[in-house]
């Protein structure tokens, strides 16, 4: 692929310093030498499939880096590992997923799954190994020099391999920009697409200095950032009568065995961490005078249960009194 190949893809010739490659397959692509593959060499990635690549890619690059977008097929994905005696320099880079999902084996064989709409900080200096689906996604990746003017010093090793940044506040903006980049960059002009380029830059580069302001947290503390996500995603879908486990993983982007050893240490499983949510929310219904119209069965629903008698019996259990002795109670509370 060569900057010429803008031109033919309908993409403005870009400013001097910037290079930018454009590929808009509509019929089978060979998988040597295909474009999706070329990305992903470039962060010395390897993509392994047996379907063939349909879809748009470009790449732009210029001194602080490279951004791009590419769709990948149901594929394989990992580290191709220089010789043993050349070491690996530190390499990071900003994905975000526009579509699908990436599942990445994470310590000791644990898979961790991101879906749309993740903003993923990728170690490209440790071993990556994972799979898409059939996926979109976008990436900044800072040269190495930029790097080093950004930190003031080589980037320590990450925590892991693949770790999110939806916490930080910049994330969803750097998302958008991606996202508006990958819709409209076909139209822009040389320069409107160089100040476009250079907002990515500055948003990715912001964000990388406040993973690493924040870094190298304790894995403890890094896991009770999780444990706060998971716990307000359920608050969030307690009238959900269909929430499971897996749907708590999805929804707060890791593994169904993430989440189980994230809760391996609290009082509570994941389980019966939603079901105490569930009834304390109840209860909180129950107290509240202006709900005093509904029913017993009305408010069971609400919390996220279908069976109004084991709704009871679970509440009797854990208040040791039944839903209507705790409205009751809270009718004779004086205000």
């Amino acid at each position: 692929m060569t900057p010429g190949a803008s031109a033919e893809a309908g993409l403005p010739p870009p400013p001097d310093g910037l290079r930018l490659f454009s590929s808009d397959v509509s019929a089978a692509a060979p998988r040597q030498g295909d474009f999706p593959g070329h990305i992903l060499a470039s962060m010395n990635l390897e993509l392994v499939s047996d379907q063939s690549v349909r879809g748009r890619s470009f790449l732009c690059e210029d001194a602080k880096g490279s951004v791009g977008h590419c769709e990948v097929p149901p594929s394989q994905v990992r580290s191709v590992r220089p010789p043993s005696s050349v070491p690996r320099e530190a390499d990071l880079c900003i994905w975000l997923i526009e579509r699908g999902q990436l599942g990445i084996e994470q310590d000791h064989g644990v898979q961790a799954r991101f879906g749309a709409g993740s903003v993923l900080l990728c170690d490209l200096s440790q071993p990556l190994r994972g799979h898409w689906e059939h996926s979109r996604f976008g990436y900044i990746r800072p040269s190495r020099q930029r790097l080093m003017e950004l930190l003031g010093h080589a980037p320590p090793p990450r925590p892991r391999a693949v770790e999110t940044l939806e916490h930080l506040g910049l994330a969803p903006f750097l998302a958008s920009h991606l996202e508006m980049l990958a819709a409209h960059g076909a139209g822009l002009t040389p320069l409107d697409l160089e100040t476009v380029l250079g907002g990515i830059f500055r948003i990715s580069e912001t964000l990388l200095r406040s993973a690493f302001a924040t870094r190298p947290e304790s894995s403890s503390s890094h896991a009770g950032d999780r444990l706060e996500a998971v716990r307000r995603h359920i608050q969030r879908n307690l009238h959900r009568h269909d929430l499971s486990v897996a749907d708590i993983a999805h929804g707060t982007s890791i593994s169904r065995a993430q989440l189980y050893r994230l809760f391996a240490s609290q009082d509570k499983s994941v389980h019966g961490t939603l079901r105490e949510e569930r009834l304390a929310k109840s209860m909180s219904y129950l107290k509240q005078p202006e709900s005093g119209g509904l029913s017993i069965g009305a408010i069971a629903y609400a919390c996220g249960f279908s069976d109004q008698a084991v709704f009871s019996k679970l509440f009797r259990q854990r208040f040791d009194m039944t839903p209507r002795e705790a409205r009751a109670c809270a009718c004779a509370t004086p205000s």
